[in-house]
């Protein structure tokens, strides 16, 4: 599949677990054919909602070629195949290659004190390491990086089979200086999800996501809608999401929440993501999910 054809909302997918801790595979099939029947953007497996610094690399391996072949081609599929070992990214990138996925995308290596120079090096190795569309992951976060945003743009478009970059950072100032920089040689999509509708204004191509999960289709609509020149659609929209959000996010028991929206909204059972996280997660209410769910979804426009 064509990078090229890598646009609109992506869910970053979750990766459900069972209660051993252990990749649920039925679940991941299940919510490769909900995401399919969708009709959204594409699936991101493995970034930071799909728990990657959580999970060994065989359990990586196995959830990335459940995907893959679930999907079958009807969607594209990028994995992120970051690590702190530059070895192990590589390894996962030809991993992802070999089962046929669309794209890959890294995260800049955590934990351990590095250079630009060490994550430039990070980056082209994964990109030599197979001919898949690389798409660096910028997770403000974690990025130990303080280089000028132009001049990160500048050395990201050196970087071998470079195709775009997922940036998840509220700071749309800076997605406009890259965006200005790359012009089309770079496909960019934001990664704060209740910037959907305002990140296009900035140059990107789409949105990737944690709560595309629950809300990816009412998000595509009001994309879809701002971008033909429908900006009350999407002032509505975004009015209400980022309302939603701050009330799941203010909860601090997100992942409680994601299990329960998707088990009410869609009837699959992603179970609680490894400890720590959502270790002291609460349990929602059902008719408060419930009305978060609705409340979101009346907000975008009808087909």
């Amino acid at each position: 599949m064509n990078s090229l054809d890598f646009e609109g909302v992506w869910p970053a997918v979750i990766t459900p677990l069972n209660e051993s801790g252990e990749p649920n595979h039925e679940a991941i099939e299940q919510l490769v054919e909900l995401f399919v029947s969708q009709k959204i953007g594409g699936l991101y497996i493995l970034g930071s909602t799909g728990q990657w610094p959580l999970l060994p690399l065989n359990d990586r391996r196995e959830v990335a070629k459940r995907v893959v072949k679930t999907a079958a081609g009807r969607t594209p599929v990028m994995v992120h195949v970051g690590a702190t070992a530059t070895d192990d990214a590589v390894e996962l990138a030809r991993h992802a290659e070999s089962i046929g996925a669309d794209g890959v995308s890294s995260v800049t290596p955590i934990y351990y004190s590095i250079s630009a120079d060490d994550a430039f090096l990070h980056y082209r190795r994964i990109g030599e390491a197979s001919s898949l569309p690389l798409y660096v992951y910028h997770l403000s976060s974690v990025n130990q990086m303080t280089l000028d945003s132009r001049e990160y743009a500048r050395r990201i478009l050196e970087l071998p089979n470079i195709a775009g970059m997922k940036l998840t950072d509220n700071d749309l100032f800076q997605f406009g200086l890259i965006a200005d920089v790359a012009g089309d040689r770079l496909r960019l999509f934001s990664g704060a999800d209740g910037l959907v509708c305002h990140a296009a204004l900035s140059g990107s191509v789409g949105a990737i996501g944690t709560f595309f999960n629950v809300w990816g289709v009412p998000a595509q609509r009001s994309r879809d809608a701002f971008v033909a020149g429908d900006f009350n659609a999407g002032r509505r929209f975004t009015a209400t999401f980022q309302s939603a959000l701050a009330d799941v996010l203010s909860s601090r028991s997100t992942w409680s929440f994601l299990r329960t929206a998707m088990r009410i909204k869609y009837g699959i059972d992603v179970g609680m993501p490894r400890a720590p996280l959502g270790a002291r997660d609460k349990d929602w209410n059902d008719s408060d999910v419930q009305r978060l769910i609705e409340r979101v979804d009346a907000a975008a426009p009808s087909l």
